[in-house]
């Protein structure tokens, strides 16, 4: 008879110290099979194996067990206490990739240091169908926003980054990217599973990748090389999984010249591959923010109107401004903001349009949230951030809104406090300050998707 092959480059070996290196990282306790497997084994694992559900039901613990009445006795999986290496390394590799096809995405790093076929898991046919099904259930992996991360590379040539989880109210380090293409770039946008990156200072081209796949390409040359994008949004048709990227701003230059065009706007479509002009901004107006809100197809963005002399002195006013994404045309929507000395950007929260308007400094006024009266244009009163929150938070870093909440992150804390239009409270969540390394912050919230296609 032959005997098995324990070498530490066989399989069976690879498998042993796999589920040994999972174990130590405290990731059984993710691992969870679907119901197509439920004659194998269903339900999840706890990382000292004491409790499990399985497909018929609920196996008590130690203690219940004692309650109840019920004579102890060891499952076939598990030996002294613990899951039984033997086994469970001779799970079949379709089976392994559909259990670790749940682990949460942070944790995926950790597994590609385990063995190369790990590493390569993110490419698995099976494991990118079961991520797939699992779009938009309660098991899908959850949004992170806002994004902070380096731009330097790493010695070892990886991008870091970060995300506040909304679903753990903590900030989770995302796995690192290792892609040269990156060096230098920031991220500019995001939408439906991508990023898209840019590198303002040598007017670059825009990148975009999905982090989950490691997948990213470079987009062709836009028609304008632009000094200063104010407005960098990028759109997801998550049934076609097409996207455009609208980029907007006051100074551009068309190529192979040195005069500059103002009020440009060009759009870089998906499917057509190309860049193409559009419609330009009201000529007595200049975008003054990179913040932009999306809503029934348009792009709702600040903007600041062209200085006037009174008798006295010059006076301005900033106004809202939206861009048809369908027709390419801007409109004014807002002749006033409700504060034109301070810092404002525009949500979409609760279906309606939100303007915030951040304070000056710490011991200025504290933060006030206006909503917009799409029939009068004026602007309501809905809510002023507390003082204590206030004093704590010093200088805002990014706004972003999920939902019903608005998130408002401090720019060196981290700290995190949020706003819930459904019952009107304030409520302070986290501050992480191992991730105070992460030295750049945007409002892009990032969707996990691998179906995203850059």
């Amino acid at each position: 008879m032959g005997r098995e092959n324990n070498s530490p480059n066989s399989p069976t070996s690879t498998k042993k110290g796999a589920f040994s290196t999972l174990k130590s990282l405290g990731l059984l306790s993710c691992l969870r099979l679907g119901s197509s497997s439920k004659n194998v084994v269903a339900g999840t694992l706890t990382s000292n194996g004491t409790k499990l559900t399985a497909a018929k039901g609920v196996v008590r613990t130690e203690e219940e067990k004692s309650r109840h009445g019920v004579v102890k006795k060891e499952q076939a999986w598990m030996r002294n206490g613990n899951l039984d290496m033997a086994i469970w390394s001779a799970l079949p590799e379709e089976l392994l990739d559909h259990i670790l096809a749940y682990l949460p995405l942070p944790a995926l790093s950790r597994l590609g240091t385990v063995c190369k076929r790990w590493q390569s898991l993110l490419h698995c046919p099976l494991f990118l169908q079961t991520r797939a099904a699992e779009t938009g259930s309660s098991s899908s992996w959850p949004s992170y926003g806002p994004v902070r991360y380096n731009v330097k590379m790493s010695e070892h040539g990886e991008f870091h980054w970060s995300g506040y989880c909304k679903s753990s109210n903590r900030w989770q380090k995302l796995p690192p990217l290792s892609l040269p293409c990156l060096a230098g770039k920031k991220v500019w946008s995001g939408a439906g599973g991508l990023l898209c990156f840019y590198n303002r200072d040598n007017m670059g081209r825009l990148i975009v990748c999905n982090p989950v796949t490691k997948k990213w390409r470079e987009l062709p040359p836009m028609n304008h090389k632009w000094r200063w994008p104010c407005v960098t949004h990028m759109i997801v048709d998550q049934s076609t999984k097409a996207y455009k990227i609208i980029m907007a701003g006051n100074e551009a230059y068309p190529r192979n010249s040195s005069t500059y065009q103002s009020h440009g706007t060009e759009v870089y479509d998906s499917v057509l591959d190309s860049w193409q002009l559009s419609g330009s901004l009201p000529k007595d107006l200049f975008l003054d923010t990179q913040d932009a809100a999306l809503h029934k197809g348009l792009l709702y963005c600040t903007a600041q109107r062209t200085c006037t002399q009174t008798s006295d002195a010059l006076s301005a006013h900033d106004a809202l401004i939206a861009y048809d994404v369908q027709s390419g045309v801007w409109t004014e929507v807002a002749s006033q903001l409700p504060d034109s000395s301070a810092y404002q950007t525009p949500l979409l929260c609760g279906g309606q349009m939100v303007m915030v308007v951040a304070p000056l400094d710490n011991d200025g006024a504290e933060g006030r949230f206006y909503v917009l009266d799409m029939t009068t244009k004026n602007w309501n009163l809905l809510t002023i951030m507390p003082k204590s929150l206030h004093k704590k938070l010093g200088f805002w870093g990014v706004c972003v809104a999920h939902g019903n909440q608005i998130f408002v992150v401090a720019d060196t804390s981290m700290l995190v406090v949020v706003y819930d239009m459904g019952d009107g409270t304030w409520r302070e969540l986290s501050s992480h300050q191992a991730d105070s390394t992460f030295h750049f912050i945007t409002p892009t919230i990032f969707s996990p998707d691998v179906n995203a296609i850059p």
